[in-house]
C-alpha cells in the first residue's frame, strides 16, 4: 500500500490522493472548454469514460511507482477542485520530472494554484529527490506562466511549433526549477 499524501495549501484547500469518488467532480469541472483550451491531455467534451480512464491511469501509475505522483486539489470539505502531479519520470531512478496542473474555473485567480505548485514542487525535491522540475505552458496561457514565475520557475525557452491541437501548430514556453533554486 502506498503512502497517502496531504499537503495543506491554506486553511481552505489541500492536496491529497485521487479517489474513485472524485469522478463526478472531474466530469463537472473538466467540461469547461477554457480548461481544455489550456491543456494538451484533457479531452473535450470530458465524459464519464474519460474520468474513469484517468482514475484508472492514476491507480495503475501509483502501483507502478510505489506511491502516488498525481493528486487532487481539494477544498477543506474534501471536494476536488483541481489536479496536480508529476509526469515523465520513474520514482527512484529519474532526477527530473515535469509538473502539470489544472484548476476548476471558479477557483482561478485566488492564489490556490500558486501555493499548490509551490508545495508540490518542494515535495518533489524533498521526497522524490528530484534535481529539476520542468513545466510546459502554451504561449497564450499567461495565468499558468505567472504561477510558475511566482513559484521560482525560470523561463528556459520558447518551444516553436511545439504543440498541435485541433489541427493547429502553436508555440509553448518551457520553465524549469532546480532543487538548488529553493
Amino acid at each position: 500500500m502506498s503512502e497517502a499524501i496531504r499537503l495543506n495549501i491554506s486553511n481552505s484547500f489541500y492536496v491529497s490522493d485521487i479517489s474513485p469518488t472524485d469522478k463526478p467532480a472531474y466530469v463537472e469541472h473538466l467540461r469547461e472548454k477554457e480548461i481544455y483550451a489550456q491543456t494538451l491531455a484533457i479531452p473535450f467534451p470530458y465524459t464519464d469514460a474519460d474520468a474513469d480512464q484517468w482514475i484508472q491511469t492514476v491507480a495503475d501509475e501509483t502501483v507502478k511507482q510505489g506511491r502516488s505522483v498525481n493528486w487532487a486539489i481539494r477544498r477543506s470539505d474534501g471536494y476536488l477542485v483541481g489536479g496536480i502531479g508529476f509526469h515523465h519520470f520513474q520514482l527512484g531512478s529519474s532526477f527530473k520530472a515535469e509538473i502539470g496542473y489544472w484548476l476548476a474555473k471558479p477557483y482561478w485567480n485566488q492564489g490556490i494554484m500558486t501555493e499548490a505548485v509551490r508545495k508540490v514542487s518542494a515535495f518533489g525535491f524533498k521526497e522524490f529527490g528530484l534535481a529539476k522540475i520542468s513545466a510546459n505552458v502554451f504561449l497564450n496561457n499567461k495565468g499558468s506562466a505567472r504561477v510558475l514565475e511566482k513559484t521560482g520557475y525560470r523561463l528556459e525557452g520558447t518551444l516553436r511549433s511545439h504543440y498541435k491541437k485541433d489541427g493547429k501548430l502553436f508555440d509553448g514556453l518551457l520553465y524549469g526549477k532546480l532543487a538548488t533554486d529553493i
